[in-house]
Order: C-alpha cells, then sequence, then structure tokens
C-alpha cells in the first residue's frame, strides 16, 4: 500500500508529506478489489493481457525516444551540474526502458517483438508526437523536463500500486526517477525566469521560456490520450491505473498551469495547437 500520497499543493518536486511506497499483496479497486494481485502473464484474463501490452508498449517507446531527444545535449548545459543531471536523466530513461522490455518479453513472442522493434525505431517513427520532436536549445531541453517529465511522473503515479505486481514494485523506483527529471526542469525554467546569472549563461530569458511553454504545454496535454477512451476505462477496471486519460489529464493541468503561473509566465490557451482531445 501507499502508506502517505504525494501532495498536490504548493512548490512541485517538494511534496507535503513524505512518501513510504510499499506494494500491496492484494487489488486496490476496479472490478479486482481485494484479490490478489496478478503476478504473472499466465494468470492475467486475454483482455487484461491485451490492455497491459498495450501499456507497456507505449510507456517503453517514450524512454527511449527521450534518450534520443536528451542524447544530444548531454555536455551542452551551461553549468557542471546542469551536465551531470542530464546525463543522470538520459540514463534514468535508458533504464526504465529496458525494465519496461523486459517486463513486455514475459508476454511471449508478441511481447517480445514489440520490445525488440522499440529497440530499432527513430525520431519521426515514435508512437506519441511529442517524441518526435528534437530539442533546439538548452531552454527547450529544461522545458521539456518541467512539462514533459511531469507528464510522466503523473503516468507514473497512476500505475502506483497496480493490479500487476511486477510492474507495481517498479514503479517504486521509477516515480522517484519522473520527479526528479520534472523538479529539475522546474528549477531551471525558473532561475531562466528569475536568476540574471542562469539567464546569462543561457543567453535566454524569459521571453525564450515562455516560448518553449508554448510549444511544449499543448504536447503534454495530448500525451495524455483522447478523454474517450475504452483502453483508459479498462485499465481502471481492471486495476492497472488508478486513473483515466481525462481525470489525469485535469490532474496535471491544475499542477502545471499553477507552477507557470507562479514562475511569472502565461499559460497557453489549452486548445492552442492540441491534436488529441
Amino acid at each position: 500500500m501507499i502508506e502517505e500520497r504525494w501532495g498536490f499543493g504548493g512548490h512541485f518536486g517538494a511534496p507535503n508529506k513524505e512518501v513510504k511506497m510499499s506494494v500491496s499483496r492484494s487489488v486496490e479497486w476496479g472490478a479486482l478489489l481485494g484479490m490478489r494481485k496478478v503476478e504473472t502473464v499466465e494468470q492475467m484474463p486475454d483482455e487484461y493481457r491485451d490492455v497491459m501490452l498495450k501499456l507497456l508498449g507505449a510507456l517503453a517507446s517514450t524512454e527511449f525516444a527521450s534518450v534520443e531527444q536528451h542524447q544530444p545535449w548531454i555536455n551542452q548545459g551551461p553549468t557542471a551540474e546542469d551536465r551531470y543531471i542530464q546525463a543522470q536523466i538520459a540514463a534514468d530513461e535508458a533504464h526504465q526502458g529496458f525494465i519496461d522490455c523486459r517486463l513486455l518479453r514475459q508476454f511471449g513472442p508478441d511481447g517480445a517483438a514489440m520490445a525488440d522493434d522499440l529497440l530499432t525505431k527513430k525520431m519521426g517513427d515514435h508512437m506519441i508526437d511529442a517524441f518526435n520532436v528534437p530539442f533546439e536549445s538548452w531552454v527547450d531541453t529544461v522545458t521539456f523536463c518541467f512539462t514533459m517529465d511531469h507528464v510522466a511522473w503523473y503516468h507514473l503515479r497512476a500505475m502506483e500500486n497496480s493490479s500487476f505486481a511486477p510492474w507495481a514494485r517498479e514503479m517504486t523506483s521509477m516515480v522517484h526517477e519522473e520527479k526528479f527529471h520534472a523538479s529539475f526542469g522546474t528549477r531551471r525554467v525558473r532561475d531562466l525566469v528569475t536568476d540574471p546569472d542562469y539567464a546569462r549563461r543561457c543567453r535566454a530569458g524569459k521571453d525564450e521560456v515562455q516560448a518553449a511553454v508554448d510549444k511544449w504545454y499543448p504536447k503534454a496535454l495530448d500525451t495524455f490520450g483522447r478523454s474517450q477512451s475504452k483502453f483508459s476505462d479498462l485499465a481502471v477496471m481492471y486495476g492497472i491505473r488508478r486513473w483515466g486519460n481525462a481525470e489525469l489529464r485535469a490532474m496535471y493541468q491544475a499542477d502545471i498551469d499553477e507552477q507557470i503561473r507562479k514562475i511569472g509566465l502565461t499559460v497557453p490557451p489549452e486548445d492552442r495547437g492540441r491534436k488529441i482531445l
């Protein structure tokens, strides 16, 4: 069980309570409430298996695609700390992707084929549009962390204590890694707006950050998928995810909008540049 939940209020990256995460042995929500969690693919009903396989494939695709986006910028940050953290983020994303692939291979030939395919894809071929977009500058890079890694944090939080026990156990580390990535982005976006020395090092400032937020904000909202989604509903029903697409997007949007305003930036119109509603 999750003994303490992340707080939503206040500065992103500073939880209201300490989190002490452990994984329960029983399903905690949905149609399987109270039953023992699923430990192996062989225990899965066909529909459950299909939902879990699709979800794992989508998540794995974002990890390797994110590494591809970050890689050119690993040694480009204006400070030694930036360069170190950028390398750590890329390593974390690769690590998460390989965990996903290991789980995919447990699904048999179709899962193994999916994992093999993900390892060969290049920018332009990735499943989710936001991960086919290269970073254009250091400002672009940290704003991606601020917006898109914040998205990843919400997606993974929704699967804390998932009914698929091996996946739930992986969340105990993945959730914290994504929080670290998003917190770094938040801090550096704020520094670009409020710290003249850091802005000078980056040769950029508030206008460039606002342009980057305008670029990534609609892509972040689209990443949650369609509001009306049978797949999303099934994932919640089977206890794989705690929240559906629309609810998860609304939670994210309330949080990120508040952070954008606190930094002194303007929240883009929520329907501008959107492809998935």
